[in-house]
């Protein structure tokens, strides 16, 4: 008894606690949403190829493969339903909550790494994706073990080396963008002044990561016959091409993530409309947010202040490697300032590395663990710098920042408490107690909004509904041609190939009729369309809210 109730003191515990009832909650209203986002069917389908289901389109079996993989080992099993990928996320949010409060705890005591946990697991975008079947989590949760291996191994015990580029590539495999996560990684071990002595053991992990690569790749090259899609992928993103005009997510305003700041920290009571939960930049900040934000700046304003402080009081002693170091700052940040606007993401990268390996060295001992503010540092740089000018993008690309943006929300209100601390004295009231009112206000305020917003059913639900409508109207639909706008989410509710058409892409009706007919469309599913086509040689047989099915006329 008296080990529970001291298990029950420990803030991991309650952490996991609260993350647990939040994720049985969430997976609950999950199941009735369905299946949120295009992305999620695709992953879905190839889950279905993975597990020897050959029922979907091969062209895209190349994305990011680790959750698809996984989840088909619960196909084979003989559970084939959207609910294992969200078993599958949940358990993942699990473990990158507790993640990243073990990582705090390499910067904060217990009681501001729980605070910083909390307000990670309360921002909008986490809150929503959490369960959904989206990627975007799994590269997070791997992405944040990865970093705290690195910080043990560099701190505690070098051997946790041999497992960071491992863990990395699996971060890769299961959202291909933490690739940026190199980036941080590199830098750290660069200022950490060991690099040298502990080069063996990267190498060995970079080799064992390789290792953990090479069957998907194999995989890839039988059913593809080649890597060109893979290839292809990486070169456009590389080349900063990845996205076209027409794309839905094409956006080329690189301002974008910095703009919408406040509505991923924390969003208003919004009008009722499910898609403003899952896009907070359709919505509008809280008070929280605008109120929080305030105490940030000025408690990293107060921190970097404290820093400046004690380096002009140190320069006597080293001023003209300090005067060095500021000019080539300051240069590094010109350039990088201009490549971020007119440049290449890759280049602008690189530039930003040397621009946090210079500040480091020019402030190295003017604060306590700095090393650990360069790194979150560099991985918010490193994934705002990509997200903001590879042209696509939507709001759920910023959960690969939310680490690192948790950590600096914490560590403002730490500076502002600890420097304003006596004027708490006198009413009682203990600086922890500050961090977590604030962590559970920002949780209450983000369950509140998600609990009274929630539809019963998604649009996933509806399409489910006319499949299954399609399949009694016409039984040998498995040997029909079907098209539609939203193919992967019809071919997952029929388990049949469907194939991609879409209206919006065609000058008239005419054209987009005589695509289908040259392509002897049985049926044609459409999805998004509004206002609605009458499409020459088809008519309508059913009509089932937005979407309307329609057969080829005999």
């Amino acid at each position: 008894m008296y080990s529970i109730r001291k298990l029950t003191k420990k803030p991991l515990f309650i952490l996991l606690l609260i993350t647990g009832i939040i994720t049985v909650y969430l997976f609950y209203k999950q199941i009735y949403i369905g299946v949120p986002y295009y992305d999620v069917f695709v992953y879905l389908n190839n889950a279905l190829i993975f597990a020897g289901i050959p029922v979907a389109n091969l062209s895209v079996i190349y994305l990011s493969p680790l959750m698809p993989f996984l989840t088909s080992l619960v196909f084979r099993a003989g559970y084939i339903s959207a609910n294992a990928l969200f078993i599958l996320d949940a358990v993942l949010f699990i473990l990158a909550v507790a993640g990243l409060y073990l990582l705090f705890k390499q910067r904060f005591n217990e009681i501001q790494s729980f605070s910083g946990s909390l307000i990670f697991l309360s921002f909008p975008l986490i809150f929503t994706w959490a369960v959904s079947g989206a990627i975007d989590i799994p590269g997070v949760a791997f992405s944040i073990w990865t970093i705290y291996l690195l910080v043990l191994g560099v701190r505690k015990d070098s051997r946790y080396l041999y497992l960071v580029f491992p863990l990395l590539m699996v971060a890769f495999l299961a959202r291909y963008t933490s690739v940026m996560l190199v980036f941080p990684i590199f830098l750290y071990l660069l200022i950490s002044d060991n690099l040298l002595q502990n080069f063996r053991k990267i190498i060995i992990g970079v080799l064992g990561s390789l290792a953990l690569i090479v069957p998907f790749m194999v995989y890839f090259y039988n059913k593809l016959g080649n890597l060109d899609p893979l290839i292809n992928l990486f070169t456009s993103t590389v080349m900063g091409a990845s996205g076209a005009v027409n794309d839905l997510g094409y956006n080329p305003d690189k301002l974008y993530f910095l703009n919408n700041l406040l509505n991923y920290i924390s969003v208003g009571p919004l009008q009722g409309v499910y898609r403003e939960i899952q896009n907070p930049s359709q919505g509008f900040p809280s008070i929280l947010a605008y109120i929080l934000i305030i105490i940030v700046i000025l408690g990293l304003g107060i921190y970097l202040y404290q820093i400046f402080k004690k380096k002009i009081e140190s320069i006597d002693s080293d001023g003209k490697r300090t005067i060095i170091h500021s000019l080539i700052l300051v240069v590094l940040l010109c350039l990088g300032g201009g490549s971020f606007f007119y440049s290449s993401y890759l280049i602008t990268e690189l530039i930003f590395l040397a621009v946090l390996f210079t500040g480091y060295r020019l402030f190295k001992g003017t604060g306590e663990k700095l090393e650990m503010d360069f790194l979150f540092l560099s991985w918010f740089a490193a994934f705002f710098i990509f997200h903001s000018i590879i042209p696509l993008k939507v709001d759920r690309y910023f959960i690969t920042m939310t680490p690192a943006l948790a950590y600096f929300i914490i560590l403002g209100l730490i500076t502002v408490i600890e420097k304003y601390k006596s004027l708490l004295s006198f009413k009682k009231i203990k600086p922890e107690h500050v961090y977590l009112i604030v962590a559970i206000i920002l949780l209450v305020s983000t369950v509140a909004v998600h609990v009274g917003h929630t539809p019963k059913h998604g649009y996933g639900y509806y399409i489910q509904n006319s499949s299954d409508w399609l399949t009694q109207y016409d039984p040998s639909y498995q040997d029909k041609n079907i098209f539609s706008d939203y193919d992967p989410a019809v071919t997952w509710s029929l388990k049949k190939e469907v194939k991609f058409a879409v209206p919006r892409l065609y000058p008239d009706p005419e054209a987009f009729s005589r695509f289908l007919l040259d392509n002897e469309a049985d049926y044609y599913i459409d999805t998004l369309t509004d206002p609605k086509w009458e499409i020459p040689g088809y008519h309508v047989i059913t009509k089932m809210g937005s979407i309307w099915i329609y057969e080829r006329d005999s």
